[in-house]
């Protein structure tokens, strides 16, 4: 934290037309290493920390008030630095001028920076381009102690994000350089070294597979016997890129370099068809196939993900038709099967992935027969189980999932004995941990949920102590955090839910800012903030709610945007988040009137999710996010005095949640919840008004003498 009893290291100042802006630089700056030499360095403010964190970005919309509230103003005064995004939208915003003019009258002009996004700075000065000034007026004025403005121009430190000048990156480091008070230049070729030290390694195998494949070219004209000594180092080469450079690189969310090394090899395969490929190579061909397409996965690209993993799956399937009883050829097929079981998994499509899983777990039981004590053919067999439970519990057949669970934990632990210092497979025994619990969450058995929470917790903590660069285990030990958050909320422990939730959030933001294009994280992201916003919703803390939903939406609308064919993303990710907001702004009302024009925007959200939900098999989370809205927009019908659209509204939300097995989870659980507010709504034909119950007998308030109350939307 800055000295001088500061709480904030900088206040981001902009208009909410600049909030996309707002919030990248908000992740850079937080997610800067200072580099390690300048750790300590003294500032105006205080010793240069390790990492500039907090800095303070409002995330609401400023109302029609004349004044900053109490919250922005305290801001303000416990912040550093004020940054300010610069744009013709800024200098219109009379909350950005007035930003400006409080902190220069509390700090002074000297910790002011400015990023320009948009605009000319002192366009102003010429009339006929007044409408490009990018600098709020108190921003290019001085400013009296008072807070009014001389007339007398100010130049302020000025980072630049506009097209051609220099980018994200460099503007950080602008940032940093004010704050740090150091030259631009001296932090420039820190940060330099620093980036080329650690990239050096692992550029180095892919600099390699590049020199030594455009080697390979010449193989067509060569002597035999050397095309051969070629073929045998170029095919090491691949073994060894998505062996252990692929181990080396992902971890370090390096998907570019794999991507790059990958292509390579493909471009070998290309080359070498016209000489023929044995089956070893046709083998290696496939698994380079299955790398990439994970690559395109993870950015969010199923359909190429999809053409690669079926692209793989023809080539092992023309292998294991000649050679049946092959165990590599049964591998290689096995992974062909999974892929593809995976990408329609992730379009909603549960009934292809349990028959591409439930291919993948005979293939699995055929080679523990070949082999029984083979580690990793038994490691086979105990993903495959998986799978095959994911889908179960999907399909909400949680005792069926709960036992394909149960034997992929024996098998685990199993395996995990044999080799206990294999990260791999005691990685893998966290994972059966993780979905034995899912399972038993869904039977209503929270307190086993939370015992095998807590054993999978322990994985994970001694391999990132052993390795604390180890992305999948902190990833997963984020993902572990927010399910014992819901647990905790599901039992009605509100302030250690939160607890939970708030460390998970803080593992998810440090590996998206290591990794901005993974959308795993920002989908994990999106889960812990919308469960984060229902326990601050629960606990009254309404502004929290807020911020900490909005932020989902925008993560939700992201990954949307980069791929709407995922189901998880327009639904439960996007469509709860929509429906969370909606819940907010309306407990957040304080008159009927109020309340349903916050209700409002659900009735578009609930139709999209309502055909969302009808497309595709009875999915549980998809079924919340539609039977919310759907729920909400019946309660705007009611209060605009619509019953006879409500019932319609509540009925089908009900409906669908039934379907899905809402009925079958523990009395606290979300969609429980969410069943038993519809079943007041549908008995009382308008919304229950009054303080919302939470234990037993859940009898619903009557409707005031008036005909009028507020709806508790606090749940």
């Amino acid at each position: 934290m800055p000295d001088m009893g500061q709480r904030y290291w900088a206040f981001i100042s902009y208009s909410h037309a600049d909030s996309r802006w707002a919030n990248r630089l908000h992740r850079q700056l937080e997610g800067f290493s200072v580099p390690r030499r300048l750790v300590g360095h003294p500032t105006p403010v205080g010793p240069a920390p390790k990492r500039f964190r907090p800095i303070f970005k409002d995330l609401e919309e400023l109302g029609a008030s004349s004044d900053l509230s109490e919250r922005l103003r305290s801001a303000l005064a416990q912040s550093a630095y004020l940054i300010v995004i610069c744009s013709p939208a800024a200098t219109r915003s009379k909350w950005v001028d007035e930003e400006i003019r409080q902190f220069k009258a509390l700090h002074g002009k000297e910790r002011v920076l400015a990023v320009i996004v948009d605009g000319e700075p002192f366009a102003s000065d010429h009339p006929d381009r007044a409408d490009q000034e990018c600098l709020p007026e108190a921003l290019r004025l001085h400013v009296e102690a008072g807070g009014s403005a001389e007339a007398v121009r100010f130049e302020p430190v000025a980072a630049d994000l506009r097209p051609g000048k220099g980018g994200l990156r460099l503007a950080v480091l602008k940032l940093m350089s004010g704050m740090l008070a150091i030259d631009l230049g001296e932090l420039v070729q820190r940060d330099n070294r620093r980036r080329h030290q650690q990239m050096l390694t692992l550029t180095t195998a892919s600099v390699l597979a590049a020199v030594l494949f455009g080697g390979l070219a010449i193989t067509a004209v060569v002597e035999r016997d050397e095309a051969v000594a070629q073929r045998g180092q170029a095919e090491g080469l691949v073994e060894f890129m998505i062996g252990d450079l692929r181990k080396r690189l992902e971890p370090e969310g390096r998907l570019d370099a794999l991507d790059a090394v990958g292509a390579r090899a493909l471009g070998y395969y290309a080359a070498q068809q016209s000489h023929g490929l044995d089956a070893a190579s046709l083998g290696r061909r496939a698994r380079v196939l299955h790398m990439l397409g994970e690559i395109r996965d993870r950015r969010g690209d199923l359909d190429a993900a999809l053409g690669l993993f079926e692209q793989a799956s023809r080539s092992t399937g023309q292998l294991l038709a000649e050679q049946p009883n092959d165990p590599q050829r049964i591998f290689e097929q096995a992974q062909s099967d999974y892929w593809v079981g995976y990408i329609a998994l992730r379009r909603g499509q549960d009934d292809a992935a349990l028959r591409q899983y439930q291919d993948y777990r005979r293939l699995a039981d055929r080679l523990v027969k070949i082999d029984p004590n083979n580690a990793g053919w038994l490691a086979e067999l105990d993903y495959a189980n998986l799978d095959t439970g994911v889908v179960l519990l999907d399909q909400g057949r949680s005792d069926a999932a709960a036992q394909a669970f149960e034997r992929a934990l024996a098998i685990g632990l199993d395996v995990a004995r044999r080799a206990p210092a294999d990260r791999d497979h005691q990685f893998d025994l966290g994972q059966n941990y993780a979905w034995l619990a899912a399972a038993e969450y869904h039977r209503g058995r929270l307190d086993a949920a939370l015992a095998d929470r807590m054993a999978e917790r322990a994985v994970y903590t001694r391999l990132i102590a052993q390795a604390p660069s180890d992305e999948s285990a902190v990833l997963s030990l984020a993902i572990n955090r927010y399910t014992v958050g819901q647990i905790l909320l599901t039992k009605s422990q509100v302030r250690l839910a939160i607890e939970s939730l708030l460390a998970s959030k803080a593992d998810l933001d440090r590996l998206m800012a290591s990794a901005p294009d993974d959308t795993e994280y920002k989908d994990r992201a999106a889960d812990a903030l919308l469960l984060l916003g229902q326990a601050r919703l629960q606990s009254d803390d309404l502004d929290g709610a807020l911020a900490v939903a909005g932020q989902a939406r925008d993560l939700a609308e992201s990954l949307v945007r980069k791929n709407p064919t995922v189901a998880d993303w327009q639904g439960p990710c996007l469509g709860g988040a929509r429906a969370l907001l909606v819940e907010i702004d309306a407990a957040r009302a304080r008159s009927p009137a109020a309340q349903k024009a916050a209700l409002e925007p659900a009735m578009a959200e609930a139709s999209r999710l309502m055909a969302l939900s009808r497309s595709g098999p009875p999915d549980m989370a998809e079924a919340d996010a539609a039977a919310e809205a759907a729920l909400l927009a019946g309660d705007h019908a009611s209060l605009d005095g619509r019953p006879d659209q409500a019932r319609p509204l509540w009925a089908s939300a009900q409906g669908i949640l039934q379907r899905a097995g809402a009925a079958n989870l523990p009395p606290s659980d979300r969609s429980r919840t969410l069943l038993r507010e519809l079943g007041f709504r549908l008995s009382l034909l308008h919304p229950p008004t009054g303080p919302v119950l939470t234990g037993p007998p859940f009898a619903p308030q009557p409707r005031p003498a008036s005909g009028v109350g507020l709806v508790d939307y606090r749940w």
